[in-house]
């Protein structure tokens, strides 16, 4: 009775920050933008199927094209099998608070169910983690840089939000990597050893299986460089169109070029683990940011919430739908029976295949 104990609080705290992230994005996003709930509705209720249509689109052609950096980062992985695996990664990312641990878990025993070595497995968590961080940092410098030339208050406002959660994540993964520096310089001065590490034949084992994993991260870039930046490329824009999109529909009333510049500001703020994917403090900030520019007040949280809806409700939904389809193929499979071996006549030719 144990176990199921200790399983049910870490799916019931998720559960409760899924939801106050969904509550947060009900009712900070309207506040955020300076208009009432009753506009928004109103908002939503102008949008028809054709926009929907292409909405749903835009999502799908973003979940395809990381597909791209999934297969080329995994080799022998298939487009249907990493869509598959992109659904349900992201599906289980989008409940869980700070949920990509339990995203790449899942990552891991399923690209292992399909008979994937280990060593390949990791080295394809590690490198598409590398190109995700790294596109969002980009993505919110070059954001944080055209909104420092826009003469808004509220575009000060977001650029100075933005630089100091930027500065307070470069920090902490600079003091990341420093850890072992620092912890050394700790006991140097203190003349007692107040952080104990483990044992040195794990030290030895774990530096020989990092060398490794550089190794293989390594051979996956200097192998597929080129798709993993095209299909990180081809994501990048398929958000942004699908962002813009929603504006459009909406009727914000924002330029292109502010726009563009708060979506790619606002990758940064996706990486905040108080609520799963940064829902609601995300869109919030977005939102303050584009009426700030000169959007309409209840279009622009319309959008927004439009933007969340295509972005994380439908990829739990799909991710529910692709983690039944795999569970579903996987207790097929082991229905099977095995299949009945026979000799082959030597002097036969062989089987074409």
């Amino acid at each position: 009775m144990v176990r199921p104990r200790r399983l049910f609080v870490p799916r019931l705290l998720g559960l409760a920050s899924a939801a106050a992230g969904i509550a947060l994005l009900v009712l900070a996003v309207p506040r955020a933008a300076g208009t009432q709930w009753s506009a928004v509705r109103a908002g939503l209720g102008q949008v028809d199927g054709l926009h929907l249509a292409i909405l749903a689109t835009l999502a799908g052609m973003d979940l395809w094209a990381y597909t791209y950096v999934l297969s080329a980062s995994l080799p022998g992985l298939t487009r249907s099998r990493a869509l598959v695996l992109n659904c349900t990664g992201s599906a289980v990312s989008n409940v869980l608070p700070a949920g990509g641990a339990a995203g790449v878990a899942v990552t891991y025993s399923m690209t292992r169910r399909w008979g994937h070595p280990p060593r390949a497995v990791a080295a394809s968590i590690v490198v598409t983690g590398i190109c995700n961080v790294l596109t969002r940092l980009v993505l919110s410098i070059t954001g944080l840089l055209v909104l420092a030339g826009l003469s808004s208050p509220g575009a000060v406002w977001a650029v100075d939000t933005g630089a100091a959660l930027l500065v307070a994540s470069l920090a902490c993964g600079g003091l990341w990597l420093l850890r072992g520096p620092l912890r050394r310089a700790v006991r140097r001065h203190a003349g007692t050893p107040l952080f104990r590490g483990p044992a040195p034949g794990v030290v030895v084992r774990m530096r020989r299986l990092a060398g490794r994993c550089r190794h293989d991260c390594h051979a996956v870039w200097l192998r597929s460089w080129p798709r993993l930046v095209g299909g990180m490329a081809g994501t990048v824009a398929a958000q942004g169109l699908l962002f813009l999109t929603c504006l459009r529909v909406t009727g914000a009333g924002t330029g292109l070029g502010p726009a563009v510049a708060v979506f790619a500001a606002s990758r940064l703020l996706t990486q905040i683990g108080i609520t799963p994917g940064g829902i609601g403090v995300t869109e919030s900030a977005a939102a303050f940011a584009l009426v700030a520019l000169g959007g309409a007040p209840a279009a622009v949280a319309s959008s927004m919430l439009l933007y969340t809806a295509f972005t994380y409700l439908l990829e739990i939904l799909l991710g529910c739908l692709a983690g039944a389809f795999f569970l579903l193929c996987e207790g097929r499979r082991a229905r099977r029976p095995a299949a009945a071996t026979t000799t082959r006549d030597p002097s036969e030719p062989p089987a074409r295949l």
